[in-house]
C-alpha cells in the first residue's frame, strides 16, 4: 500500500462578506457621517491620535470644554479609521450628556458590534429600541447582532418588524438571506439572494452572499459567475478575489486560482489566508518550492496556524526533506494536539525513513482521534505486520475492510491471514478480494494455494488458469511454485513455451 500522506487542501473561508469580524455591522447601516462638519484633523492617519492627544481630548469632552457635535466628529472620524476603541470612547461621553437620544445608543450599539461584544452592543440597541421603537435602520442592527449572538430567530423577527414597515426594503431581505446561509439553509438562502438580484442587479452584496451559496452547494461555475459580477462592481475587494481564487481551485484550475489569489495580494498583502491557499494550488500544481514559501509567509504572518505547518510538512514530506517535515508536524501537534492530520503525516514520514516504532507510535495516536478514516488503519496494519504484531494487524486490517472494503485491503487481509495459519479466513477473504477487483496476481496465486490447502483442486486448477493466462509477467515464478503446471493437460501451451 502507499502510505503517502495527502496534503490537507481544505478550503479556509473568510465569513461571507457581510459577516467579516472587522465589519460585523454592515456599513450601509450606519448613520455616522451625516454631519456638515469635517472631524478634527482628518488628515490623520488611522491611529494618528498618540494616547497623550487621546486624554486631553477625552478629558475636554468629559469637562464640557467641547460641543457635542465635536465629540460625535471624533467619534465618526475614529469609527471611519476602524478604531473602534475610541470610538467607543468618545461615545461613552456622548451618552452621559444625550442618555435619550437613541440615535447615540445605536451607534455605541454598532461600535461594540464590531468590537465583538455582542450582549452589550444589543443592550445599546434595546436602550436605543425603548426611545424610538420604529427605526428601521435601528431594527435592522440589532438584527444583526442577534444573529451574531446565534439567536437567529430572534433576528429574523427584527428583519420582519422592518418588512412590516417597509415591505419592500432590500436590507431586511438581504439579511434575511446572510441567516439562512448562516444556518447552513443555503437553498433558501440563493432563492432570497436571487430574488434581490431580479429586482436590483446592482445589490453587489446579494452577488456576493450568492456566490458564497453557491460554492456550498458544490455549484462552482455558478458561484465563479457570481463573484465575477461582484467584482466587476468593486474590484478591489480582497476577499472576493481570494473566494474566487478557492473556486477556481476547486474546479481544478489552479493557475487561475493563482492568479486570483495574486490580486487578493495586491489589494492585502498581509492576507494570511490567501498565501495559506495559493499554496494549496502551488502544491496541487507540484510547485512545491513556491508552495513552502507561500506556507512559510502564511507563517509569519499567522505563526500558530496548525494547518500551514502540516501543509508545509506535507510539502517537504513530498521533497524527501524528512526532518524538516517532522519538524513542521511537531509544530503542529503542539498547538493542537488533536490534529490526527498531523499524527498521521509524521508518522508517514517515520514510515518513509523506516523508522517504524515511531511509526507505530503515530498512526496509533491517529486512529485513537480518528477512527473512522481506513487510511490511517491501513497504514497502521501494514507497520504492525512489518514490526511483527500480527494479531494487531489482523485487527487492524479487519477495520479496514470494514471501512473501505477494496480490493486490494481484503487482500492484504487475506494474505495477512495466511501467515498467521488462519486458512478458512484467509480463503474467504481472497475471494471477497476477488469479488471487487481481478487485478492482482497475487489474489489468483493465494487462491491456488489455499485451494489446493482445503482440497478444492478444481477452484485452485482455475485460479491457476486465470493466473497464467491474464499475467504473463509471472508465469515462470508460477510454474516454478505449483509443479501441477508441469503435467496437468490444460497448461500444455505454457509448457511448450518455456522449453
Amino acid at each position: 500500500m502507499d502510505n503517502s500522506l495527502a496534503f490537507s487542501y481544505g478550503k479556509r473561508y473568510l465569513f461571507p462578506y457581510s459577516r467579516l469580524p472587522e465589519s460585523a455591522v454592515r456599513m450601509s447601516y450606519l448613520d455616522f457621517e451625516d454631519f456638515d462638519e469635517e472631524p478634527l484633523d482628518s488628515t490623520k492617519g488611522e491611529k494618528a491620535y498618540s494616547d497623550l492627544e487621546m486624554g486631553r481630548l477625552l478629558e475636554a469632552a468629559r469637562s464640557g470644554e467641547l460641543s457635542l457635535e465635536t465629540i460625535e466628529e471624533l467619534a465618526v472620524y475614529h469609527y471611519d479609521h476602524s478604531n473602534f476603541e475610541n470610538a467607543l470612547t468618545f461615545l461613552e461621553v456622548l451618552t452621559e450628556f444625550s442618555p435619550f437620544s437613541s440615535d447615540v445608543w445605536e451607534r455605541k450599539g454598532m461600535v461594540l458590534n464590531n468590537l465583538g461584544r455582542y450582549h452589550l452592543a444589543l443592550d445599546a440597541f434595546e436602550r436605543a429600541e425603548g426611545l424610538n421603537p420604529y427605526d428601521v435602520e435601528l431594527l435592522l442592527n440589532k438584527g444583526i447582532t442577534l444573529d451574531n449572538l446565534g439567536r437567529s430567530a430572534e433576528a429574523m423577527g427584527c428583519f420582519e418588524q422592518v418588512l412590516a414597515l417597509e415591505p419592500e426594503n432590500e436590507e431586511a431581505r438581504f439579511s434575511k438571506g446572510v441567516v439562512y446561509e448562516r444556518k447552513g439553509d443555503y437553498q433558501t438562502a440563493i432563492e432570497i439572494f436571487t430574488t434581490l438580484i431580479a429586482r436590483n442587479p446592482e445589490h453587489k452584496d446579494a452577488w456576493y452572499e450568492l456566490g458564497y451559496c453557491y460554492d456550498y452547494t458544490e455549484k462552482l461555475t455558478e458561484a465563479l459567475a457570481c463573484y465575477d459580477t461582484y467584482i466587476d462592481k468593486s474590484p478591489f475587494n480582497a476577499s472576493a478575489w481570494y473566494n474566487r481564487g478557492i473556486v477556481l481551485n476547486r474546479l481544478g484550475w489552479y493557475r487561475k486560482a493563482i492568479a486570483s489569489y495574486d490580486i487578493a495580494l495586491a489589494i492585502q498583502p498581509d492576507f494570511g489566508s490567501v498565501w495559506y491557499n495559493r499554496g494549496n494550488s502551488c502544491a496541487n500544481l507540484k510547485w512545491l518550492d513556491e508552495a513552502i514559501d507561500c506556507y512559510q509567509k502564511t507563517l509569519e504572518l499567522e505563526p500558530d496556524d496548525e494547518m500551514a505547518w502540516h501543509n508545509l510538512g506535507n510539502a517537504y514530506e513530498e521533497l524527501g526533506r524528512y526532518p524538516d517535515a517532522i519538524r513542521c508536524f511537531s509544530e503542529a501537534l503542539s498547538l493542537e494536539p488533536d490534529h490526527f492530520e498531523s499524527f498521521y503525516g509524521r508518522g508517514s514520514v517515520y514510515d518513509a525513513m523506516d523508522d517504524l516504532e515511531h511509526a507505530y507510535e503515530d498512526y496509533k495516536a491517529a486512529v485513537a482521534l480518528a477512527p473512522e478514516m481506513a487510511e490511517i488503519w491501513y497504514a497502521l496494519a501494514d507497520v504492525e505486520y512489518s514490526i511483527g504484531r500480527i494479531e494487531e494487524s489482523l485487527a487492524s486490517y479487519r477495520r479496514v475492510v470494514d471501512l473501505d472494503p477494496s480490493g486490494e485491503a481484503w487482500l492484504d487481509f487475506a494474505e495477512t491471514l495466511y501467515e498467521a495459519g488462519r486458512t478458512l479466513e484467509a480463503f474467504e477473504a481472497v475471494q471477497e478480494s476477488l469479488l471487487i477487483e481481478q487485478k492482482w496476481a497475487d489474489a489468483y496465486a493465494l487462491l491456488a494455494r489455499l485451494g489446493f490447502q482445503l482440497r478444492r483442486r478444481s477452484l485452485a486448477i482455475d485460479a491457476l488458469r486465470t493466473l497464467m493466462a491474464r499475467f504473463p509477467a509471472v508465469r515462470a515464478q508460477v510454474m516454478s511454485e505449483f509443479p501441477i503446471i508441469h503435467t496437468h493437460p490444460d497448461f500444455a501451451q505454457y509448457r511448450d513455451a518455456a522449453r
